[in-house]
């Protein structure tokens, strides 16, 4: 039997119906059981569950971008041109193959050039799927890295905190916008003494007249944070304050204010 072409190959390694004759023959003809086991690999290799992407580091694609740049600046840089360039030799024709010889020197001869003949198709599939993959990969990985690339924070207001009496600066107030939230994040260059009691943060209305507590200040710590609604900075609400409280189970201000600041956007 002749060697089965490229089609009956690709039938026998998808499992599909095929003569008998051509089955027997790839099992006893070295080149086309070559062939089809290469062809069984590619598919097994295009059936396995494609792999997880994750995103790579911004020192690799800031690597891949500057490979990029200096290949683009090499690709367009003109190359100069020889002085004298030698006019180009054709090459010599190939020599026909010989059709002489012994009974196996025919035989290997046969079986070579029907191997060249056939490694076409599967080694192009295999060099198509990779270049799949590769652009799968690649896209793939570019869209995880854009969404898993952090958000800096954005600082939309500021103040300085001074005391009411000497103006002296006690720290600094920023309203700071991260991840579609807001929050005024307290500093505290001295430490403040409760004088017994504890130091809460209020944002003052600019009419003097209404206020609201935004949080306690935690004994110790220099930095601090706290949740605040637009609303709040819509309406006027743009003084900060931090006074002393006592233990005396009253919601008011105290009255007895130690820093104070007004937001400026």
């Amino acid at each position: 039997m002749t060697h089965p072409d490229d089609d009956l190959l690709a039938a026998l390694a998808l499992g599909e119906p095929a003569p008998s004759g051509a089955a027997e023959h790839t099992r006893t003809c070295p080149s086309c059981s070559e062939d089809l086991a290469s062809l069984r690999d590619t598919m097994t290799a295009l059936r396995d569950p494609a792999p997880v992407l994750v995103a790579a580091p911004s020192s690799v694609w800031g690597a891949i971008e500057a490979e990029i740049d200096g290949e683009s600046a090499t690709a367009t840089a003109p190359a100069p041109a020889p002085a004298h360039a030698p006019a180009p030799v054709p090459a010599p024709a190939p020599a026909p193959a010989s059709v002489t010889g012994t009974d196996d020197d025919l035989a290997r001869q046969r079986a070579a050039r029907t191997t060249r003949g056939r490694r076409g198709f599967p080694l192009a599939w295999v060099a198509g799927a990779a270049a799949a993959g590769l652009v799968v990969g690649v896209v793939g990985t570019r869209f995880l890295a854009a969404e898993d690339t952090p958000i800096a924070p954005v600082t939309v207001a500021s103040t300085r905190l001074d005391t009411l009496d000497t103006q002296q600066a006690k720290g600094t107030a920023d309203v700071v916008r991260h991840d579609g939230r807001l929050d005024l994040a307290v500093s505290t260059t001295t430490s403040m003494d409760p004088d017994g009691g504890y130091l809460e943060v209020w944002l003052i209305n600019k009419d003097l007249a209404r206020m609201v507590s935004v949080g306690v200040l935690e004994p110790g710590q220099s930095d601090q944070s706290f949740a605040i609604p637009q609303a709040l900075l819509d309406r006027g609400y743009v003084i900060v304050d931090i006074s002393r409280e006592g233990f005396d189970d009253a919601p008011q201000h105290s009255g007895d204010s130690i820093v104070r600041g007004t937001l400026a956007t």
